[in-house]
């Protein structure tokens, strides 16, 4: 258990260290905490993926880099206030905490994450790895992470514990905000539809995304979505380093979770519209980052999307044409629940045709979706008709179109091509806040304050129930 907690602890502080060594800021709160490590996280995370071009991420050069990063923190003479050590704290209780809620000891990813992490440990990055099994040509870069976390100082068990502290500096960003809103709340230059965000993604993230060994790679991907956005209704000037940060932000997301690809159209669309340096933007990191990913791609699928034909290089020594080509077909048929079809002596490629897949779908995985939604959407509507009433204070909508739009244009493509909850269901949420919040169109700041204080309820009661 020690151990356990140690490690938790360990990997928080790193995060925060190497975050706040690039923005040179201090976490004056938890909000601004939890935004300085997950900089670091994302970092870290690329610093493991460089690595393992040119080797393995074995315990002991993990282990050798990390007393690097220690001696520039101590070079740099970087060190935490009382106030970040006392948030480490409750971080590191509350991701122990939800390890003891789960029913099984481990992350949600026996089937492939595990064992491509083992290679990772062993091996630097394989030629036509897909090969071996086509699930490894589906890989997050979490996985990165996680097999850089296996060092000689936290042991094995530290592969377990970057997709859990990744978790709790995303939840608690938004419970940042609630929070110094609920304690500062005669502060008039509030974002309110940030905090009406906030509240109702921190209300999802109690409701259904609040046990660990169900996040595999989705929970992670769907929570920087939402952190995304945030961010965006959030922002105040673009100048470069706030594009940046948003286009950093927009790549990491796309990283965790191919189905997320809308979310480049952010950083693009602010590109276009306020004229950012074209050079310093193909010069940057989150640039060489993506960059990075499509050469891993590419070495060890023979894709740059894998399986996306239209994006594969087929003529290569180690790509397989024919698996790349069934594999796309599959997923795409799985996606829209082929196991459940009505034709059984259809093709997958004829069944994702034309609609083939629709009536299946309806009568089996819509009603999964429908069970999910329609509870929180219930909420939802409850919690729209609540700030109905109009008085003389009206939201102030900044940066919310651009977003609903990504929304719902994820929504629809989600519904064609690959219709699981699980791969999108941060477009169709988003989606519902940001129309609630155009419905509302007034605000109310005791309501505010209620609504902060009964999410704040529901978000404690969902970790112990």
């Amino acid at each position: 258990m020690f151990s356990l907690i140690s490690s938790i602890a360990l990997t928080n502080i790193i995060y925060l260290l190497i975050g706040k060594l690039l923005t040179n800021k201090n976490s004056v709160s938890l909000k601004y905490y939890t935004d300085t490590a997950i900089i670091g996280f994302i970092y870290f995370s690329f610093i493991a993926l460089l690595i393992n071009f040119f080797s393995s991420l074995n315990p002991t050069l993990n282990s050798i880099i990390l007393v690097l990063f220690f001696i520039a923190f101590f070079i740099k003479k970087t060190v935490l206030s009382k106030k970040e050590i006392l948030i480490s704290i409750l971080l590191t209780f509350f991701s122990f905490f939800l390890i003891l809620l789960d029913t099984v000891y481990r992350p949600d990813a026996g089937l492939y994450h595990l064992p491509f992490i083992k290679i990772l440990n062993e091996e630097k990055i394989i030629f036509g790895l897909f090969n071996l099994h086509a699930r490894f040509g589906h890989v997050s870069i979490l996985q990165y992470s996680s097999a850089f976390n296996n060092n000689v100082f936290l042991g094995e068990i530290g592969i377990l514990i970057p997709l859990l502290c990744m978790y709790s500096l995303l939840t608690f960003y938004f419970l940042g905000d609630i929070l110094n809103y609920i304690f500062n709340s005669k502060n008039k230059n509030f974002n309110f539809t940030s905090i009406y965000f906030s509240c109702l993604v921190l209300l999802y993230i109690s409701y259904k995304i609040n046990r660990y060994s169900e996040f595999g790679n989705d929970a992670i991907g769907h929570l920087l979505f939402f952190y995304l956005i945030s961010k965006l209704i959030n922002l105040k000037n673009l100048d470069y380093k706030n594009f940046n940060k948003i286009y950093l932000l927009s790549v990491f997301t796309i990283l965790n979770k191919f189905t997320l690809i809308f979310s480049i159209l952010i950083p693009a669309y602010l590109f276009i519209k306020n004229k950012i340096h074209f050079r310093k933007t193909l010069l940057s990191l989150p640039t060489l980052f993506l960059i990075l990913w499509i050469i891993r791609n590419i070495i060890t699928s023979g894709c740059i999307i894998y399986p996306q034909t239209n994006t594969c290089f087929v003529n290569l020594d180690w790509s397989n044409k024919d698996k790349i080509i069934t594999e796309s077909h599959s997923a795409e048929a799985w996606a829209k629940d082929w196991p459940n079809r009505i034709d059984k002596n259809t093709s997958m490629e004829n069944y994702s045709k034309n609609f083939n897949w629709l009536s299946s779908w309806l009568k089996n995985h819509f009603k999964k979706v429908a069970n999910i939604l329609i509870p929180y959407l219930l909420v939802l509507f409850l919690i729209t008709l609540y700030f109905k009433t109009r008085n003389e204070k009206q939201f102030y909508f900044k940066n919310i179109k651009l977003p609903l739009f990504i929304c719902l244009l994820g929504s629809a493509i989600f519904f064609l091509k690959f219709p699981i909850y699980r791969y999108g269901y941060s477009y169709l949420i988003s989606a519902f806040i940001l129309i609630s919040i155009l419905l509302i169109k007034f605000y109310d700041q005791e309501k505010i304050k209620k609504l902060c204080v009964f999410v704040l309820f529901i978000f404690i009661t969902s970790y112990v129930y």
